[in-house]
């Protein structure tokens, strides 16, 4: 399962500890080395003591701001366990998201593709987990080449008439205008939620096999059949 643009929280928190450890470290080869100046100093002529001062004040501004860190990493711990504890109310509803990884449940295959421009041709491949194409389909009709969201549904079937079993599938879209110009495009899956894990720390919706992070998500609906 592959899910694509998630930052891991945990990265924050092994940052946070790096953090304190090298400022623990430091403060004490600093007071090593205050202690050792203190003790063979000329006493008839102290050093100037203010710069150690300062020093030192500047140690406890770091602390405490790897402090403030320390709480708002934990914050975001607390604020994900809600975010899971929410995202099982998903389970059993057809979701659409961001996604070029589309899940093949009951023989169905519902997804989107989005044109920036109207297009001359268009093109949508469908690849297996491999990267091999097993399907293709030209948009014949005008109004599937349009600029805006077009519906793109597929029954499981390659391009032999072999039905394929249930799992994730790759589509993509070639399009370019009446001039070879290539235009820009993005396609959103649809499916039923099986599950809900967590990758990186970020939570994940599971669609059969595929993964859509809570944040891709741009509808719901409470229909327990994929593509309705």
């Amino acid at each position: 399962m592959a899910v694509s643009g998630i930052t891991s929280p945990n990265v924050a928190i092994d940052q946070v500890t790096t953090s304190k450890n090298k400022l623990a470290k430091d403060l004490n080869s600093f007071l090593q080395l205050l202690t050792s100046q203190l003790k063979n100093q000329d006493p008839l002529s102290p050093m100037d003591s203010s710069e150690f001062t300062n020093q030192l004040v500047e140690f406890a501004q770091v602390e405490q701001q790897i402090g403030m860190n320390d709480n708002l990493t934990s914050l975001i711990g607390l604020t994900n366990q809600s975010i899971v504890s929410n995202a099982v109310n998903y389970i059993g509803k057809t979701i659409e998201g961001e996604s070029n990884q589309a899940p093949l449940q009951n023989g169905k295959l519902k997804a989107a593709y989005g044109l920036n421009a109207e297009a001359h041709q268009v093109t949508v491949v469908v690849r297996n987990e491999a990267g091999d194409i097993i399907y293709s389909r030209p948009i014949e009709s005008a109004a599937g080449r349009t600029q805006g969201v077009h519906s793109f549904e597929w029954d499981g079937k390659d391009s032999n008439g072999n039905q394929l079993p249930d799992g994730p599938f790759t589509i993509s879209v070639t399009a370019v205008g009446a001039d070879e110009t290539p235009i820009e495009n993005y396609i959103t899956a649809f499916g039923r939620v099986t599950g809900v894990t967590t990758i990186n720390g970020a939570t994940v919706l599971l669609v059969g096999k595929v993964g859509i992070p809570v944040n891709s998500v741009l509808s719901v609906t409470g229909s327990e059949e994929s593509g309705n």
